[in-house]
């Protein structure tokens, strides 16, 4: 629903709400307005009568004897009173007029032109009774509220009736029915009701022009913000408004400056990112070929030592090997260390920096595993540790990257020789819950602490940094067999404890496997 319907409706419920209250209150005082204009009526009508009545001849009438009709007080009473009721234009249906005694009185006496029947002022209503006693003591008109009797409901206007002496010697009283004095209300409330419904249509177009005028910087608030939302950043007309309308005006303002703020930082962010990145290529390029160049001018110089170091034992006797073999041995190793070392340095460079070619093929992982871990098992049974294979139990062809799944099976196998000095170390492959396989490297060497374990695979770290450490190695394997494992795919899992051995597992996921 639209605000401004919202805005309409609730202005309009708000305004016949008060409307409504209003009548609530007005409608009794109008009421009680028409009662006391009718009594004031009946009051000047009652006091016009008796201004006219002679009191000092009225006072020779005796209204309870039907034979005082004939006599001349009472009939220039009665005449006196017919011309008041003339010129005052009443009507014998709408009014009747009585003269009282302070002990009895005649109803209709005047303008019904028949005595009728005396009732004693018992008999009458408490109300009329005490305002005829009040125009006796008080020698004033007085008027009546609504008051029941034997007759009906009424309003009453009483006046009193004076002698040369001022003495009130009797009272004029003027009637009228009360269902007269409703009609008259009733028909008071028609225009009320009619300007009621009058007050709807004109309620609803006031509260529709003034939600036009109250909604309408709002809706433009919102364009400028459905605009900014869409992109478009150009500064709009001014939103003339006040109050809270124009806070909202002028956070909407703030909004669009602030995204074209961030927007130009965002702009200056991405072009010193893309001088950084290109900076970083050039450096990974210039690293790639400082690498290759370092590579390449270390291998060649150390492939030359050990091809003449092959020359020379085929041109001596094998008394002459046997005696240089404590020199010629340790520069043989030393070299191919070395050339490893560089191997494995280029080889984390390119992973790290993902300038690797990812070369997949379908490899046998049996005799991937096994021919690795086979160059490891001389070197481990010269230093009297164990090897078992006793838990081989699966075969299968997985497709990967066979030089990065080779890299990492060795770098595990090379660890678990090098710190195990004593007991047995396991290698085998196993199925695992989700139809995956996993290769286990098993040791009973020295371990890692739980203080390590956070710098286990960051490169170029030890347990032991000290020049005095027992282990040769650059750091780099363990590093290097997560780049490898993360490359193609695998998760390397490393669980140790000091003093009590390693277990290292290489997880294959199912899709990898193509047994079939």
């Amino acid at each position: 629903m639209k605000l401004w319907v919202k805005f309409s409706i609730i202005l309009v419920i708000i305004i016949n709400f008060v409307i409504e209250i209003g009548l609530l209150y007005i409608t009794p005082k109008v009421e009680d307005f028409s009662v006391d204009l009718v009594g004031e009526k009946l009051k000047s009508i009652a006091a016009s009568i008796s201004a006219s009545i002679d009191g000092d001849q009225f006072k020779e009438i005796n209204i309870f004897d039907s034979s005082s009709v004939n006599s001349i007080s009472y009939q220039n009473t009665l005449k006196t009173i017919q011309q008041a009721k003339e010129s005052l234009e009443l009507s014998d249906e709408l009014f009747t007029i009585t003269i009282l005694d302070r002990n009895s009185i005649s109803f209709g006496v005047v303008l019904n032109r028949v005595a009728s029947s005396k009732d004693t002022l018992q008999k009458i209503s408490p109300l009329a009774r005490k305002t005829i006693e009040e125009v006796y003591q008080k020698k004033h008109c007085e008027y009546t509220p609504m008051y029941e009797d034997k007759y009906g409901s009424w309003l009453s206007g009483f006046a009193p009736i004076y002698d040369d002496e001022k003495n009130v010697v009797g009272v004029v009283q003027v009637d009228q029915k009360f269902e007269d004095v409703l009609s008259r209300i009733s028909e008071i409330k028609i225009p009320i009701q009619i300007g009621r419904l009058y007050s709807i249509p004109i309620t609803l177009l006031i509260s529709i022009l003034f939600a036009a005028v109250f909604v309408g910087p709002i809706r433009k608030v919102k364009e400028k913000i459905t605009r900014i939302a869409n992109g478009d950043y150009s500064k709009s007309e001014e939103i003339k408004s006040g109050g809270e309308v124009k806070e909202l005006v002028i956070a909407a303002e703030n909004l669009r400056t602030t995204i074209l703020e961030q927007q130009e930082k965002i702009f200056q962010s991405i072009k010193e990112l893309e001088n950084a990145k290109n900076k970083a290529e050039s450096s990974d390029k210039l690293k790639s070929e400082f690498l290759a160049v370092i590579s390449h001018e270390i291998r060649t110089p150390l492939n030359v030592i050990l091809g003449n170091i092959e020359v020379l034992k085929l041109e001596l006797d094998e008394d002459k090997i046997a005696e240089l073999e404590d020199i010629l041995n340790p520069i043989k190793q030393g070299s191919e260390r070395l050339i490893r070392t560089v191997e494995m340095m280029v080889l984390y460079s390119e992973l790290s920096s993902n300038s690797y070619v990812l070369r997949e093929e379908f490899v046998d992982i049996n005799k991937l595993f096994f021919t690795t871990v086979e160059k490891h098992k001389n070197i481990a049974e010269e230093k009297g540790v164990k090897i078992n294979f006793d838990c081989t139990a699966t075969t299968g062809i997985v497709k990967t990257d066979e030089r990065l799944l080779e890299e990492a099976i060795n770098q595990i196998a090379d660890n678990a020789v090098k710190y195990t000095n004593e007991g047995e170390i396991t290698f085998c492959i196993q199925n695992t819950d989700d139809n995956g396989i996993k290769l286990l490297v098993k040791d009973t060497g020295i371990g890692i602490s739980g203080d390590f374990m956070k710098e286990l695979f960051k490169p170029f770290r030890q347990e032991d940094m000290s020049y005095e450490r027992r282990f040769e190695g650059n750091g780099i394997g363990l590093a290097l067999a997560k780049k490898c494992c993360n490359f193609i795919g695998c998760d390397l899992e490393i669980i140790s404890k000091k003093d009590e051995g390693t277990l290292v597992t290489i997880n294959v996921g199912k899709e990898k496997l193509f047994n079939s």
